[in-house]
């Protein structure tokens, strides 16, 4: 069986918002990194093109993957972010954010993904609440079980009634989400 591994949104901009989790978070995708590697699984990356407002030509490089993280894999651009387009599906304007792709709106993530044929998929990054629980919702809209594991992703606290209803939302979605001992959600 293969399992293909979505990492979303590790960018230093949004590394910036979840600050004091991004060691132990980029550790665990680091561990799913390898473990899908050793697994012969496809590892895929989705970085926000357009995340937010920035200087002509991001001189900061805040778009840009982290440094810390394990790059073996292939990478797509989503977005822009800017106008709702979270998921790393996506590469299309959507009329209001957070809602799924509509039927054609779909990215080159998807058509690499379907070249190999995975029978599940696990989305990891930043963030549960927002990019990746766009990007499993839309792997389970086209009929792959998605499974987010919570110790390789944080929270930015976007849904207005917290993390745990984010976290029901997504199972009553048909995402599996699981978490470490550690963790609260």
């Amino acid at each position: 069986m293969t399992n293909a591994l979505i990492v979303v949104d590790m960018q230093n901009l949004f590394v910036e918002l979840v600050s004091g989790e991004f060691p132990k978070i980029v550790h665990a995708v680091n561990e799913q990194i390898a473990g899908a590697v050793a697994r012969g699984d496809p590892v895929f990356y989705s970085r926000d093109y357009a995340p937010v407002d920035l200087p002509e030509g991001d001189p900061h490089g805040r778009t840009l993957l982290h440094p810390e993280l394990d790059v073996r894999g292939e990478m797509f651009e989503k977005g822009p972010g800017k106008r709702g387009n979270f998921s790393a599906f996506l590469l299309a304007p959507v009329l209001e954010p957070q809602q799924p792709c509509a039927e054609g709106s779909f990215g080159p993530l998807l058509e690499a993904l379907t070249q190999f044929r995975p029978d599940s998929v696990t989305v990891v990054g930043i963030a549960a609440d927002v990019c990746v629980a766009a990007t499993a919702r839309d792997a389970v809209r086209l009929g792959y079980p998605a499974a987010i594991p919570l110790e390789a992703t944080a929270f930015v606290h976007a849904h207005p009634d917290g993390d745990a209803a984010s976290v029901a939302e997504l199972r009553a979605a048909g995402v599996m989400v699981t978490q470490d001992a550690h963790r609260n959600g």
